[in-house]
């Protein structure tokens, strides 16, 4: 008797988990196939389109005054700070320098704030790297420092804090010259390149 009882019980619960089961499949098939095109536009297996349900999610930025469309209903957000204007149009440089054994050199771009650009440099020999930027108006010595390494080659993108000059300090750490070449792209003025023996001002066309 106790085991009709127990087979009895299991076969409800089975039933039960299959009547869930079905549940649940019919609820997501309803999901996917009509509150989704009509709800939000979304139209994973083409019923919406079939069946004129993404209309309604289109309806719904249909503002009731003047029948102007309510962007915002179907638009998402903008978002503040992704999109950076910049008066003129980003430049390109390329340079190659020489750098003795065991000799430094700085590059450096005049930046406004809120101008950037991306680089890669590769040297022939390891080399001590410190990027930073000197702000307008600074006490003189004064730095802000965004990476140091060392290394043969780095890639990156940068976006300027502040206005200044921005740039690197490469100084050779081996026993024979070796040749740096810098690639970049982006919105800066212009660049100083430091030396011992002075500094020399380069002036950087618009890229075409």
């Amino acid at each position: 008797m106790a085991e009709q009882i127990d087979i009895q019980a299991l076969q409800v619960r089975e039933r039960i988990a299959v009547a869930t089961a079905a549940a649940m499949f019919a609820a997501g098939v309803i999901l996917v196939t009509v509150i989704l095109p009509a709800e939000y536009g979304v139209d994973p297996a083409g019923t919406g389109r079939l069946f004129g349900l993404l209309e309604m999610a289109q309806a719904e930025g249909v503002a009731t005054a003047g029948g102007a469309v309510n962007t915002a209903a179907v638009l998402e957000p903008m978002l503040p700070g992704a999109n950076t204007m910049q008066a003129a149009g980003f430049k390109r440089d390329v340079k190659t320098f020489q750098i003795g054994p065991k000799e430094g050199m700085e590059y450096k771009y005049r930046m406004e704030q809120g101008q950037s650009f991306v680089y890669t440099w590769k040297a022939t020999g390891r080399v001590n790297s410190e990027f930073h930027g000197e702000p307008r108006g600074a006490p003189q010595g004064y730095a802000d420092f965004y990476d140091k390494s060392e290394g043969e080659a780095a890639n990156g993108s940068f976006f300027a804090p502040k206005p200044g000059i921005h740039g690197w300090y490469w100084e050779n750490l081996t026993d024979r010259p070796i040749t740096l070449t810098l690639t970049s792209a982006g919105f800066y003025e212009g660049a100083l390149e430091f030396r011992k023996a002075g500094i020399t001002e380069h002036a950087l066309d618009d890229s075409e």
